[in-house]
């Protein structure tokens, strides 16, 4: 059973703002609710007002902006960007990321913003978007300002929005000519156990630069420097990278990846070396495919 709560529907920045003030504090932004409303459905939030912002404009929108990057509101759910022209266009790993996140349910109602605010470790998107380079814009009261997604995510449930700031909309950057990005993940049910981001580029059949994040297997997606430099000076003329990756489980044993119910460290950095070959195949074939 939810607990009793104030729920507001502000069409306008300027009054879901005044409505959170008014609130001193007491009050939760919502979107899609798909997380928030079962933390407080466990009791583990006590939240006097939930102030919608659905109806709010500004976070609504999905662009490729004149240099190619994708600009998309916060408000904007997994659905629509699965489905998605323009991203299946600009950016088809995320749309193909996009239509595998928890179930059908969750991705008509869920939105991109919701997921990276909540800052749950499992998240899939997140873990891609910081390979990609992506940025997120905030606004508040006060202003305006970005962050980079190592930036923003700060811990388990725990980022650098300020309480009364709400996650306007998130900008990946356009990939080069010769750049591929892929992503892969080995899952229980709905939620990964370990998955592996790869942004990669190709010249005269070479990686010349190549950034790996990896996600659930530490408190926050991180970027893993080794992993990259393993890729980097790869040749690719045979179109693919994973056999040639050899024992990749190396790459990770700096990380303080977390036991938990999926599985044992020792398990889960086995299933990072897997999926690192797996990602970065795809990205491999993207990367050729736009060289």
């Amino acid at each position: 059973m939810l607990p009793r709560f104030q729920f507001l529907r502000p069409r306008s920045l300027p009054d879901a703002f005044a409505a959170f003030a008014a609130t001193a504090g007491d009050a939760a932004w919502i979107a899609g609710g798909t997380e928030l409303l079962q933390v407080m459905k466990m009791g583990l939030a006590q939240i006097g007002t939930l102030i919608d912002v659905k109806g709010i404009a500004e976070l609504h929108g999905l662009r490729a902006d004149e240099d190619g990057a994708l600009t998309i509101g916060a408000g904007t759910t997994h659905r629509v960007i699965e489905r998605s022209p323009i991203v299946r266009e600009h950016l088809p790993a995320l749309a193909a990321l996009e239509s595998e996140v928890a179930n059908i349910r969750v991705r008509n109602t869920g939105t991109i913003g919701g997921n990276l605010a909540f800052a749950e470790p499992h998240s899939d998107p997140a873990t891609f978007l910081l390979a990609c380079n992506t940025s997120v814009h905030l606004v508040g009261p006060r202003g305006g300002r970005d962050l980079g997604i190592g930036e923003f995510i700060l811990g388990p449930l725990w980022t650098a929005r300020e309480e009364d700031e709400l996650l306007l909309s998130i900008r990946i950057p356009a990939a080069a000519p010769g750049v591929g990005r892929g992503y892969a993940k080995f899952a229980f049910f709905e939620r990964p156990a370990a998955s592996v981001a790869v942004c990669l580029a190709v010249e005269d059949g070479i990686v010349t630069q190549a950034t790996v994040a990896v996600g659930s297997l530490t408190d926050v997606p991180t970027v893993v420097l080794r992993a990259g430099d393993l890729l980097t000076g790869r040749e690719t003329r045979s179109g693919t990278l994973g056999p040639s990756l050899g024992r990749t489980v190396d790459v990770f044993d700096d990380l303080d990846i977390v036991a938990d119910h999926n599985g044992s460290a020792d398990y889960k950095r086995h299933l990072a070396g897997v999926l690192l070959g797996q990602a970065a195949d795809l990205a491999l074939t993207e990367a050729l495919a736009r060289a």
